[in-house]
């Protein structure tokens, strides 16, 4: 992820600096802070200053730390001048961590996420006035569930001690840290009748851990190590301590319940409720909290985890989670044992909860202690299902949460601009619970500017003049008042960052170019956006702004980075573009313009591959050599890139890629875009161009074999684990890109009357899997050419378009054409048994719906007539009806039919027999532009010839006869240019008119 330091809440909410004070130049500061007389740090403030000394090096010298008393319970800081020297006081050691980045945001710099704005070891100036903020939330959460998986499982100390230091930076208090954990099963199940080697082999490899911990998988890819469970462990404990020394509260998993499925087996008094399974995986078993032994089982748990990781103040633990099975467990009692347990342990611990989907359960939330219970939840900037929390949930206070990337996607977007209105709507109404903030995306290192504004809600008071935020973002990133960048970010900020309101997403598409291959491919994670969250068009302006800014900026670390990723986005996007243009050239059986199109797709893939390759996140390389480092020996070192491997591409097995875990965790990473995907895609397209060859259907391809295959494999030759390319120069190329794959439209129809299936397609929807559109015959099978004469209801058309659903097919009527009629229905071929087709016909005219059949069965028809007065696109629409269709059958083989599809398109324009030839022509070294015009009329037209050098009337030209002019250019070279020959019918007054060209010519 690119997340970039979040906001310096003193910029958001107190009085700033003025903004065009930058990079920390003395001269818009009267002042240096002095490094001389003492240092002052508070007790409790050492990890502060150190950590300030990461940040910024010996200009942490001109600090000193000091303790503030909360106000009212609420964290602050403030940050001014004393004794010439800049002091930070602040409640906690991490909230001095956020004072300091308020204070470089002042000055034109920034503590981000991956790439930090920070002149290192540089003189600090004072500030001109006192900076200062107050915390409006007790809780302000950092960590998906899955954050360790998606981000890196094989994180080093070094990458997470940096990321502890950023997440301090941007205000936040609590940090859910995994880590570990897998040490405390492994000790707790020996003490219930495991051995070690059985317990080893139940605990997942680390990428695959979350989903463990959260009950809904074990054991996959393989067991873990002794060697991996020393290393985590104490990776863990340093990660939890390092927190604590910051004043930020490591939340741990607690205990919930999850064991083996045949732990009853061994455990008399036990009762193991099955969880039955989860997107392809056999779910763990759930330990009953109200049976006899899970007391015990959950102290050796909060034992083990205190001895081995330290004690916290809050745990994490999510029952029922996606799916998870009550059975016979009494789910309320179970609540107050876990509780129980967790206070038993911890007494004042807080019990912290996902908001996810239907999770917490009301009667969870009902029944435990709100006093010790707290719910990050993940869909706060959801309309509708998060309206009034504080019923559903009992009143157990909540934090305002969102999960603005899904499985550690690359796609940028957010939307900031919810939360900017709707975090104050809830924190301010009438009884409400939210007391926190929750950053949770699923992966994190992306969209620096996301995070950073999100953050900053827990910092400000009021909603912000979002424009005006992202203008002072852009001076902190990049340390200049450009206003190219500005201009860039603005526009980010209007699409990528202001995604649609809705309840179904909060983050933006992914690229196709990661989907597994398909003409119908809609979104590579079977649960992301299925189209455009913004104008793709909109959005590329920012990268002509970015790269006009590129003499003055291209040495900044922070924007060769943001240059990569608006890049990137823009060349991902064209996936989009693009794919549409192959469905059309599919359907219309054109090779030409298919291989073509599938030239432009891979080359775009391999400047996808490019780009990424400039900026050391984007290479699968070292996400590779991460997980090989871990390893104790070679054996282990393939089993763990495989691990690494798989979650970012098959992630399971094939059960699970059949379930729709298949590219989930997709990335544009660079390696993973040029090999995999870029194989994938040239593999499809070889299949269709064996069809075009043969007239057969394209061969089916076993894409789960095909991720086996990848994952694996051990080559690494094709991955970067160094940065390289000149993103400037790519980023040129990206904007050529997207220019080159603008789709250009037929021609609308001329005047007359026209059947649609003698037509150009405009574009085409489809799934391929059922062949193209094929026109004059039903759609037949899989190969093209294939169909058979439409029939509906008994009656045979000779022309008409054949389909299966899913299908749009659209037209460019250009406002030519006047009314559109045809017959539908499901053509008479599958009026046999079993068969059970149930489709619905639509017709749409620029977007607005003008007729709508409603579910139609075999056997049935129905007429269409509807005005097409000025429409410019008309498209027809054949929807599955799946939920008028039996279950599993929409989309099986109904075979619709547009019978007689036609359009009128108003009386033909006339036309005139005339054949005019133009050429240029030499004589005694002058250039003359010669003209013949030929009547093919039966009887005699005058002629008006014009061009650049004069024109020449002819009264009356016979049937049959020619009309000659030379016009003198009266120079020894005549450029090329174009001449007009309008004629007229004599007998009846008709015109037409004819424009020639002729080339240039020289006579010297």
């Amino acid at each position: 992820m690119s997340l970039v330091a979040v906001l310096t809440a003193a910029l958001l909410v107190a009085p700033l600096v003025a903004s065009s004070a930058f990079a920390a130049s003395a001269s818009a500061h009267e002042r240096p802070a002095t490094t001389a007389g003492p240092i002052v740090t508070d007790d409790g403030f050492a990890p502060a200053r150190d950590a300030a000394a990461r940040l910024i090096g010996t200009g942490a010298d001109g600090i000193d730390f000091t303790s503030l008393a909360p106000v009212d319970g609420a964290d602050r800081y403030e940050v001014s001048t004393v004794d010439g020297r800049i002091r930070i006081a602040a409640t906690t050691s991490g909230t001095a961590l956020a004072g300091l980045n308020a204070y470089l945001g002042s000055i034109g710099q920034n503590v981000s996420w991956n790439i930090r704005n920070v002149d290192r070891d540089a003189e600090l100036p004072l500030p001109q006035q006192p900076i200062s903020s107050t915390a409006n939330v007790s809780h302000r959460f950092y960590g998906n569930d899955t954050e360790d998986g998606y981000t890196g499982a094989y994180r080093s100390w070094e990458q997470w001690e940096r990321e502890i230091d950023e997440l301090a930076a941007l205000g936040f208090n609590e940090v859910f840290m995994p880590v570990g954990s897998e040490a405390v099963y492994f000790e707790v199940l020996q003490q219930f009748g495991y051995s070690a080697d059985e317990a080893r082999s139940w605990i997942p490899l680390p990428s695959h851990q979350p989903w463990w911990l959260l009950q809904n998988m074990s054991s996959y890819p393989a067991g873990t190590s002794d060697a991996l469970l020393e290393q985590r462990t104490e990776l863990g404990r340093k990660i939890a301590d390092r927190l604590r020394e910051l004043d930020i509260t490591p939340v741990l998993p607690g205990y919930f319940g999850t064991v083996p499925t045949d732990f009853a087996a061994r455990n008399a008094g036990s009762r193991v409720e099955p969880q039955g399974g989860w997107v392809g995986f056999q779910r763990p078993g759930w330990l009953d909290p109200n049976s006899p032994v899970f007391p015990a089982v959950a102290d050796a748990f909060y034992g083990a985890s205190e001895r081995l990781l330290g004690a916290s103040t809050a745990y994490k633990m999510d029952v029922l989670h996606e799916g998870g099975q009550r059975g016979q467990v009494d789910v309320p009692a179970a609540s107050r044992a876990i509780e129980t347990a967790l206070q038993t342990a911890q007494p004042g611990a807080t019990w912290v909860l996902l908001g996810w989907q239907s999770n917490p359960p009301a009667d969870v939330a009902a029944a435990v202690d709100p006093e010790t219970t707290f719910i990050v939840d993940g869909l706060s900037d959801r309309y509708g299902i998060r309206d009034n929390l504080e019923s559903q949930w009992s009143g157990i206070p909540y934090a305002f949460g969102t999960i603005w990337n899904y499985g550690g996607h690359t796609t940028m977007g957010a939307e900031v601009k919810v939360w900017n209105e709707r975090f104050t709507q809830l924190r301010t109404k009438a009884g409400s619970k939210l007391d926190g903030i929750a950053a949770l995306p699923e992966g994190g290192l992306n969209n620096p500017v996301a995070i950073e504004f999100f953050a900053g809600l827990a910092w400000r008071d009021d909603p912000v003049d979002v424009n005006a935020w992202f203008d002072e973002w852009t001076e902190r990133r990049y340390g200049t008042d450009d206003p190219e960048l500005k201009a860039a970010w603005r526009i980010l900020a209007e699409t990528a960052y202001t995604l649609p309101t809705n309840d179904s997403f909060a983050e933006a598409q992914d690229s196709l170019y990661a989907d597994q291959p398909s003409l119908s491919a809609a979104a590579a994670a079977s649960w992301s956006p299925t189209g455009f969250a913004y104008d793709p068009e909109r959005f590329a302006e920012a990268l002509d702004h970015l790269l006009a800014a590129a003499p003055a900026a291209s040495d900044l670390p922070s924007y060769r980075y943001d240059l990569m990723d608006v890049a990137r986005q823009v060349t991902a996007n064209t996936s989009r573009t693009l794919l549409p243009q192959l469905q059309q050239a599919y359907g219309n059986r054109d090779r030409t313009a298919f291989t073509q199109l599938s030239e432009e797709w891979l080359a775009n893939m391999q400047l996808l591959d490019d780009i990424s390759g400039t900026q050391p996140q984007m290479l699968f390389g070292r996400w590779i050599a991460d997980a090989r480092a871990a390893a104790a020996d070679e054996a282990e070192a393939d089993r763990l890139e495989f691990d690494a491997r798989a979650v970012v591409t098959t992630w399971g097995d094939r059960s699970a890629v059949n379930a729709g875990l298949n590219d989930y965790a997709n990335r544009e990473w660079q390696g993973l875009v040029g090999t995999y995907y870029t194989d994938r895609w040239e593999r499809f397209f070889q299949s269709i161009q064996t069809s075009f060859e043969t007239g057969n259907a394209p061969q089916s391809i076993d894409w789960y074999a095909v991720g086996a295959e990848f994952t694996g494999s051990t080559d690494t030759s094709a991955f970067l684990t160094e940065p390289e390319g000149d993103i400037v120069a790519l980023a040129g190329r990206a904007q050529a890109a997207h220019d080159a794959a603008a789709a250009e439209l037929p021609e609308p129809p001329s005047a007359g009357t026209h059947f649609l299936s003698d037509l150009p397609f405009a574009s085409v929807k489809l799934n391929s899997a059922y062949g193209p559109i094929e026109r004059d015959t039903e759609i037949g099978e899989p190969a093209a050419g294939d169909g058979a004469p439409i029939r509906l209801a008994g009656v045979q058309y000779e022309k008409g378009l054949g389909v299966n659903s899913p299908t749009t097919v659209a037209f460019n009527l250009g406002g030519r054409c006047s009314a559109f009629t045809a017959v539908v229905g499901i053509d008479d071929i599958m009026n046999k048994a079993g068969a059970s087709p149930n489709v619905i016909f639509r017709v749409t005219a620029d977007g607005e719906v003008l007729f709508d059949s409603g579910a139609m069965l075999k056997g049935q028809a129905k007429a269409v007539s509807v005005d097409t007065t000025g429409v410019g696109i008309l498209s027809l629409e054949v929807d599955p009806n799946a939920a008028g269709s039996p279950a599993g059958q929409a989309e099986w083989w109904d075979r619709a039919d547009w019978a007689d599809a036609e359009l009128d398109c108003g009386e033909p324009e006339p036309t005139l027999e005339v054949d005019a030839v133009v050429e240029t022509r030499c004589i005694a070294s002058k250039a003359f532009v010669a003209v013949r015009v030929g009547n093919g009329e039966s009887g005699p037209i005058a002629l008006t010839v014009r061009s650049a050098y004069g024109e020449k009337e002819f009264a009356s030209v016979a049937a049959g006869k020619f009309a000659t002019s030379a016009f003198n250019v009266r120079d020894v070279a005549v450029p090329a240019g174009t001449v007009t020959v309008e004629a007229e019918r004599l007998s009846d007054g008709v015109t037409a008119t004819t424009i020639v060209a002729y080339e240039a010519r020289s006579c010297g």
